[in-house]
């Protein structure tokens, strides 16, 4: 079965070869999909021309971990991953210079779908790929490649298809690329839409991207640079909506976050819920990622950052500031009760001289979260850490270390399982590089936990805070190096379908 590969091209250029398209029998036309036009679309959002106060909002604290009452020194977290390959069709540059020219992970995306079934974005030289994965995480079938797209700002997975948010080339007084929203539906391009262009003047040379779908609508959250009128030059954030058909809708907000260390996404009802991170520098933590958000009820949030200092006070309407502390990054979690306009910090790790980054945090179970991080020290990798907290942000039990990379967010599945993308390679930090390394096999780990208590399985909490149900125990012991791979079909070739960005 061969792969697929959309492309898009210029107005003309794309009516030309429809009307070509049209004439080609139908077989052909499985494997040649017309080209895709990109208009400037004028912004729905204004930009925000004062930062908006924040009312009510009380003094921020900050504590330390502290272990839970129910912790005693037979906590233990059982951890049963299984691994499976996944062979590529074309080359991946696992690491990539970040805004400081230090080495970051390429990020890649996993999103689950309703039906169950994944889709793995992951990016190739002048493509994404698209990859269809199982329940077991065995590949089903050739990629989706989307030539010319560049950076995974988000995946969101649909029974017949699935969204992504990355940059395509554009024509700017910069040369940059613009942001774009993609969507796929059974195998054909079903819109694509560039989110930033010459009636905004903005571009995305780079998106630090988030984006999520709530059943009716888009949100897609990234990156922008001035390119003309009164914010020419500068950097900002812009928050759009568009509609399930590709259609640009009103609200959203512009140049009113600034996200250093990070910025989160979700849901409060039909709008959407973000905020940005900021720690007063230029670029923020050059190995902070990660910035996941999950939402525990009743309007209340917890998001995962890597900082030098706990968030201290909120700026504006969607900016939290984060007082730098310490010399090292580590790993805090942000704990927010909207009903209540109360927040806080609650530190995890406190070591000197080793920065915890890559902070992800995921539901485990209806009133835990799993959180994950990586320690680094003297810029050597010592180890992936996995840790159980409870609601308020205190620790279940001791860390779990692993030599497991996690280089995406943790994808939770119907029955509590995480799922996440990874590479076989040592972390690299602290030094610039000059040749980028890839490898042609991606590798996705399947997390499942039971939470043991002085040898004896815990109990099901009763809170329903959180939506997932929990793991039950798993009879096999937790290995202590990498598991042999699970056996997954090789990667099919992927033909080119459709014409170019």
């Amino acid at each position: 079965m061969p792969g697929k590969r959309f492309t898009a091209n210029r107005v003309r250029s794309e009516r030309r070869r429809r009307r070509l398209l049209f004439g080609l029998p139908l077989a052909l036309g499985v494997l040649v999909v017309g080209g895709l036009a990109f208009a400037d679309v004028a912004p729905t959002a204004r930009p925000v021309t004062g930062a908006a106060a924040p009312t009510n909002w009380g003094t921020v604290t900050s504590q330390m971990a502290t272990n839970a009452p129910t912790m005693t020194s037979g906590n233990v977290i059982a951890a049963n991953i299984s691994v499976s390959t996944i062979k590529l069709s074309s080359a991946f540059s696992y690491l990539s210079p970040n805004g400081n020219g230090m080495p970051q992970w390429t990020r890649t995306v996993t999103a689950v779908a309703p039906d169950g079934m994944l889709e793995v974005a992951w990016q190739a030289a002048n493509s994404v790929h698209v990859t269809p994965v199982d329940r077991r995480l065995r590949r089903t079938g050739p990629d989706v490649v989307i030539t010319g797209a560049h950076e995974i700002g988000g995946l969101v997975a649909f029974d017949n298809g699935f969204a992504l948010l990355t940059r395509v080339a554009d024509h700017n007084r910069w040369g940059e690329t613009a942001a774009a929203l993609i969507r796929v539906r059974n195998g054909h391009i079903a819109f694509a839409v560039k989110l930033t262009g010459a009636a905004g003047h903005d571009t995305a040379p780079m998106l630090d991207g988030k984006l999520s779908w709530n059943g009716s609508r888009y949100a897609a959250l990234f990156t922008v640079h001035g390119a003309g009128g009164s914010r020419n030059g500068r950097w900002g954030e812009k928050m759009v909506y568009v509609s399930d058909s590709g259609q640009m809708l009103s609200g959203g907000h512009e140049w009113n976050c600034r996200g250093d260390m990070g910025r989160t996404l979700g849901w409060s009802g039909s709008w959407a819920a973000y905020n940005c991170y900021d720690d007063g520098s230029a670029t923020g933590s050059a190995m902070a990622s990660g910035d996941d958000m999950v939402q525990t009820g009743r309007g209340s949030w917890v998001t995962a950052l890597s900082a030098q200092g706990p968030v201290s006070s909120r700026a504006n309407s969607l900016t939290w500031n984060a007082a730098p502390r310490w010399s090292t990054d580590q790993a805090v979690l942000f704990f927010v009760d909207s009903a209540r306009h109360t927040a806080r910090s609650v530190v995890l790790t406190s070591t000197p001289g080793t920065a915890n980054v890559n902070v992800h945090v995921a539901p485990y179970g209806r009133s835990a979260l799993l959180v994950t991080w990586e320690s680094v020290r003297r810029g050597a990798f010592t180890g992936t850490h996995f840790r159980l907290i409870d609601l308020t942000g205190r620790f279940l039990t001791p860390d779990l270390v692993l030599t497991v990379h996690v280089s995406g967010p943790l994808t939770v599945l119907a029955n509590g399982d995480l799922v996440w993308a990874f590479v076989r390679q040592t972390p690299v930090y602290g030094h610039r590089m000059h040749r980028w390394p890839t490898v042609t096999s991606l590798f996705l780990a399947r997390l499942h936990l039971s939470l043991t208590v002085s040898g004896l399985p815990s109990p099901a909490p009763t809170s329903t805070a959180m939506p997932t149900s929990m793991p039950t125990a798993m009879p096999t012991a937790m290995p202590t190096s990498m598991p042999t791979s699970v056996p997954s079909l090789p990667a099919a070739p992927s033909t080119a379908m459709g014409t170019h960005f």
